[in-house]
């Protein structure tokens, strides 16, 4: 159970489960879409949950700054940023890439946000991320401020809580109307956390519901091994008495594109897609390419007739930044 561990609310809880009846119809299956992207503070997204339970962590430590990293138009970012100035802290950010002459999207918000920024344009910045955060930590505290790391997407067993929260919630919400728990749920599996965190709490609070995660980068993170580490550790931290081994998680690594960040032609096609269905907006680099592995899914690894659920986990603000 996560009730004997601290949060600070953050967010508009419970996000609404959003019937996507076009495109189900037109995809032979039952299909909803959990509306993590409205979930409010910095524009929402899926970063919010986890920030929950990272930030009662900072404040318990009574840190005045929050360190995080990222790409150029990183969601992560742009929404610890907003919990950082919400909370009377200050946000730093660390970078990947170069600054554009001309900001927008993400990077436009975190400036309007006050985020202090550094870019780092350097192939290894994943691998050296989190000692250039620990140098900028005793750098700040060499000085009197009291900074706090949060690790890139969140995603450390701590922030992954917040998923197996999520999972609870639409338990609950099923239940309340009376629906059958979901076959499937689709989500991004990116730094990992929020994948971590549903199937875990899948395990716990819907035991039939299988997660499938559509991986959208090549990090080392999103690799198999990774992925187990971190759902084990998080399952751990939650009391779910279940552990799973590296083969175990329903991954699926074909829809990742040209590379992250980078929009594909099949994840475009997706996000014109569901605006034509159902009104809503996906992004380039996250829900936009998993969609499109929901789409190519269905009838394969989802059987036709299925009820799904496809996690909207934000990011439409990047969206002003495509080219």
């Amino acid at each position: 159970m996560t009730d004997h561990l601290d949060l600070v609310p953050l967010g508009f809880f419970p996000t609404p489960i959003d019937k996507w009846d076009n495109l189900g119809r037109e995809l032979s299956i039952s299909l909803s879409a959990k509306r993590d992207d409205l979930s409010g503070l910095g524009g929402g997204g899926n970063k919010i949950r986890k920030l929950q339970y990272l930030l009662a962590e900072a404040k318990a430590e009574k840190a005045t700054t929050l360190i995080t990293a990222g790409a150029t138009q990183s969601n992560h970012v742009r929404q610890t940023a907003a919990v950082a100035r919400k909370h009377g802290m200050r946000p730093l950010a660390l970078l990947r890439g170069q600054l554009p002459p001309s900001p927008s999207g993400n990077l436009l918000l975190d400036e309007l946000l006050g985020a202090q920024l550094e870019f780092h344009d350097r192939d290894d910045f994943n691998a050296m991320v989190v000692d250039l955060m620990l140098e900028r930590k005793a750098e700040l505290e060499a000085s009197g401020e009291r900074a706090y790391v949060i690790p890139i997407g969140g995603s450390s067993p701590l922030g992954a809580l917040g998923y197996v929260d999520c999972a609870k919630e639409m338990r609950e919400q099923f239940d309340a109307r009376r629906q059958r728990h979901p076959d499937y749920i689709v989500v991004a599996m990116g730094s990992g956390g929020t994948y971590a965190g549903l199937v875990a709490g899948c395990a716990r609070y819907l035991p039939n519901t299988q997660v499938l995660g559509i991986v959208i980068t090549t990090a080392a993170f999103a690799s198999r091994d990774c992925a187990a580490s971190l759902l084990n550790d998080t399952a751990r931290l939650a009391g779910v008495d279940r552990r799973w081994d590296a083969e175990d998680p329903l991954l699926n690594y074909d829809h990742i594109g040209p590379e992250y960040g980078v929009p594909s032609q099949e994840g475009n096609a997706a996000i014109r897609k569901v605006a034509e269905a159902e009104g809503v907006f996906l992004d380039p680099t996250y829900t936009g390419k998993v969609c499109a592995g929901l789409i190519a899914a269905v009838g394969e690894t989802i059987p036709a007739g299925s009820d799904v659920i496809f996690v909207h986990t934000g990011g439409s603000p990047a969206l002003f930044a495509a080219r």
